[in-house]
């Protein structure tokens, strides 16, 4: 006998928001759609920097042993809720929903939602730093500058150049916000210039900026750096 399993249905989850800033005791809420009815086989996990997801709460509404109460499910069918009430620091992370109804017929990464960051913490301005090219490569005919900033929250802190005081997007990459276990992020961001053009340069400029907040800049001199 050869034994075919039942024949299933692709079922997609939607988590909304993607990503959300708040502050310690605030009461955050995620929700969770599923494509189809999965009754109350809904399952909420979080995962913190470096580490594996961590089980919260299972179908639908039952807290995993030694999770804080603050952590409560609700809903059946195809809608569910994930609320933090006075969420802490502590839960900054990815929050995912798993539907668990299909685990036996279907791969895993089928029955996961797209993942929720959250943001806990008050706003905090990161350092920059903005580090000359190297003499090696300026032999090679380039200049390029790097931009560091260490220790900021939220993670919407984006990076920007100047060269001259002129805005400049051309020839710039950056990355994506890195997370450490304090909860605060580091971003980079580079500017390469033809070496004849760096020559040519006064100033360099290196500016972060997060919603309604002041923005904060660091200036390198092309006469402070050595050749």
């Amino acid at each position: 006998l050869v034994w075919t399993p039942l024949p299933t249905t692709d079922i997609i989850l939607t988590q909304s928001p993607k990503s959300q800033s708040v502050s310690p005791g605030e009461t955050v809420s995620i929700s969770c759609s599923t494509s189809a009815s999965v009754s109350s086989y809904l399952n909420w996990y979080l995962q913190k920097p470096g580490e594996s997801p961590k089980l919260l709460v299972y179908y639908a509404t039952n807290r995993q042993q030694g999770i804080p109460d603050r952590f409560s499910g609700s809903g059946s069918g195809s809608q569910f809720t994930l609320t933090i009430s006075g969420i802490q620091g502590e839960d900054t992370g990815d929050y995912y929903c798993q539907q668990s109804l299909l685990n036996d017929f279907v791969s895993l990464w089928l029955t996961f939602g797209g993942g929720t960051r959250l943001d806990v913490g008050s706003d905090v301005r990161p350092t920059l730093t903005v580090l000359p090219p190297s003499s090696v490569e300026l032999q090679q005919g380039k200049a390029t500058l790097m931009c560091l900033a260490n220790k900021g929250f939220p993670s919407g802190w984006s990076l920007n150049w100047k060269v001259d005081g002129v805005s400049t997007t051309r020839e710039v990459t950056g990355s994506p916000g890195v997370l450490d276990k304090n909860g605060l992020y580091s971003w980079s961001s580079t500017l390469t210039l033809p070496v004849d053009q760096w020559k040519k340069v006064g100033s360099v400029t290196c500016e972060a900026n997060q919603g309604s907040q002041a923005p904060l800049s660091e200036t390198l001199r092309r006469d402070h750096c050595s050749e």
